[in-house]
């Protein structure tokens, strides 16, 4: 039933946004891309995706779980198939707390994965911050913009105060959620530590992969007000109302660039490709997935297709 809603959804979304947009002039941006700009960005892509196993990696050796670089690095490309490929499934990040379970215990494999997320957004948003008192933009889309950042900044400060002070652990879901949170104080490093260091290599990556088709677009945004709006778009794609963000991410990029005086289809393509070649990492995913069913994992079990 919430598949069939998710659908539902994306397909409004989607036709909200096909309604704004001249097929003529779409046609014609599409036509005026160079072709080389796909095959660049999967390449910045498939490195941001490299990067993400790292800080995986990085990650599970400060909790102390078992698994190599290999193996968390098979385990990161893996979780791309199933979140793009396989969104009525049971997800990436499901995919690898179940994983990782194998060889260690659940609740610290879920801390793992959980703090992975934390660390990937908790990183866009202390390189974006900054630049929201340097860019310009739309009084309407400034407002919007810095209130988003503010509700990220409130939930990171929530998240260190529970850390720090859990007054709630008389409840059990409370307490659960805090034991895994928890697992955060063993990571704490400078950010010239190899964690930090992939952390924030990993976003710099991610933003250059959303400017390259920015810029090939001819959207006049800089590197900064690129990495905004790309901080901003994958935040709405998370909101679980899509398929994979399916319908949202054109519909935000369709409107946000429409406040900017700019053409709907511009928006529109931009969210297209960056789903296209999203979805495109999930392919490449797929080939791993399937690559370690056929193998004895690093983690020394012997997995075999049925």
């Amino acid at each position: 039933m919430l598949f069939l809603l998710k659908i539902i959804f994306s397909s409004l979304a989607l036709w909200w946004s096909l309604r704004q947009i001249d097929f003529g002039h779409l046609n014609i941006v599409f036509k005026e891309l160079p072709l080389t700009i796909y095959i660049y960005t999967l390449l910045v892509m498939i490195l941001c995706v490299c990067l993400n196993g790292l800080r995986l990696y990085c990650i599970a050796q400060k909790m102390n779980l078992k698994g190599s670089l290999k193996f968390l690095h098979q385990l990161t490309w893996s979780g791309a198939f199933f979140n793009q490929l396989l969104p009525s499934g049971i997800g990436g990040d499901a995919y690898r707390i179940y994983a990782l379970s194998k060889k260690n215990t659940l609740l610290s494999s879920t801390a793992v994965i959980i703090w992975d997320r934390i660390l990937a957004i908790s990183c866009m948003s202390v390189i974006c911050i900054p630049v929201l008192f340097f860019i310009t933009m739309p009084a309407s889309l400034k407002t919007i913009t810095t209130i988003i950042y503010s509700l990220l900044v409130i939930g990171i400060a929530a998240l260190v105060l529970f850390i720090q002070f859990p007054i709630l652990q008389n409840y059990k879901l409370i307490k659960k959620l805090w034991n895994a949170l928890a697992y955060g104080k063993k990571f704490a490093s400078p950010p010239f530590s190899s964690l930090g260091i992939s952390s924030f290599s990993s976003t710099f990556v991610n933003f250059f992969a959303f400017y390259l088709l920015v810029s090939a677009l001819k959207i006049p945004l800089n590197f900064w007000e690129s990495s905004v709006l790309y901080t901003i778009s994958l935040l709405v794609t998370f909101i679980p109302l899509s398929i994979s963000g399916w319908g949202l991410r054109e519909s935000f990029l369709t409107a946000y660039l429409l406040a900017y005086g700019l053409p709907p289809e511009k928006g529109f393509t931009l969210g297209v490709l960056h789903g296209l070649l999203t979805l495109a990492t999930g392919v490449i995913g797929a080939i791993f997935y399937l690559f370690s069913k056929n193998q004895k994992n690093s983690l020394g079990t012997n997995v075999q297709n049925r």
